[in-house]
């Protein structure tokens, strides 16, 4: 039997569970949608439960960390939780930096000396370091001193802000996510800016994307295949799955913003084989934790 876990808010807008669920059955295999905070959830009764849409968990990370280190006493939690507790804290972008990964310039601020040199007149992204989709994110351009507010009021609340600059390219080519099932690439994907200069704040737990099928290029691809490995060498294992999210700076080389390693959305309605290759993963770890 497969959990996949979710939160109750994220019902009906995680459009992958339907699509995952279907492919299950196709497989012939067991599977129940649950959500993580369900006290009346018994985890052993699963063989593994695999982390979907827990959209609320930095909202509450103290409370989700502890419950995700129960479940991974009594099945198999996926991503494990050395992967998760490592990839809540955006503050991992400085191990993929170490491990010469190509990662977007970017400053974490938690104290206020932090901000000295910090050059908040350029146009920037803000965001808190542990943070889900984007919530409480800003864009500011041209204000220092409402970009500084905005820090400030991070490290009063979260302790860490991340600042990054806003790379402009974005807005004629988007990004690029990759996503990876079982440590092998599955499908590629579009977004399209969402930060425009008339709508730089976003809030909540959820927000509709534009999201469209994109073919990876070779450095896309290259860039991608090195931060799984990357991973594989620091957790002893393949993520079951992954989201590399990647941008083309104005060198012509894509970097990494942000790799999604908890609850991403896997846009498997975008590749006609992504569902099959989805629900064929998550059996194989099923099966695995059998034996």
């Amino acid at each position: 039997m497969i959990a996949l876990v979710t939160t109750h808010e994220a019902r009906g807008h995680d459009k992958d569970l339907g699509i995952l669920s279907r492919a299950l059955d196709a497989c012939g295999a067991k599977w129940e949608i649950v959500d993580w905070d369900d006290q009346a959830v018994d985890w052993s009764t699963f063989d593994i439960g695999v982390l979907r849409s827990t959209w609320d968990y930095y909202e509450r990370l103290g409370e989700f960390l502890v419950w995700a280190r129960g479940v991974g006493a009594r099945t198999r939690l996926f991503n494990p939780l050395d992967i998760v507790q490592w990839n809540v804290d955006k503050r991992y972008l400085i191990d993929l930096a170490q491990a010469s990964i190509n990662v977007m310039p970017t400053t974490f601020v938690s104290r206020e000396r932090d901000l000295v040199s910090l050059d908040l007149s350029r146009d920037v992204i803000i965001k808190p370091a542990v943070s889900a989709g984007s919530n409480n994110t800003s864009r500011y351009v041209g204000k220092p001193e409402a970009a500084k507010e905005h820090i400030e009021r991070i490290m009063r609340t979260s302790g860490v802000a991340l600042v990054q600059p806003y790379q402009p390219t974005i807005d004629t080519l988007g990004e690029t996510g990759l996503v990876y099932l079982a440590g092998s690439f599955s499908h590629a994907f579009g977004k399209a800016a969402i930060f425009g200069v008339n709508d730089p704040r976003h809030n909540g737990l959820y927000m509709e994307e534009n999201i469209t099928a994109r073919v990876a290029t070779d450095a896309e691809r290259a860039l991608g295949d090195h931060v799984l490995q990357v991973l594989k060498d620091r957790f002893g294992e393949y993520p079951l799955y992954a989201r590399v999210d990647m941008v083309t700076n104005e060198s012509g080389m894509p970097e990494i913003m942000e790799v999604e390693l908890v609850e991403p959305s896997l846009y498997l309605h975008l590749d006609d084989d992504a569902p099959a290759r989805a629900a064929s993963a998550l059996v194989g770890a099923a099966e695995r934790s059998r034996h």
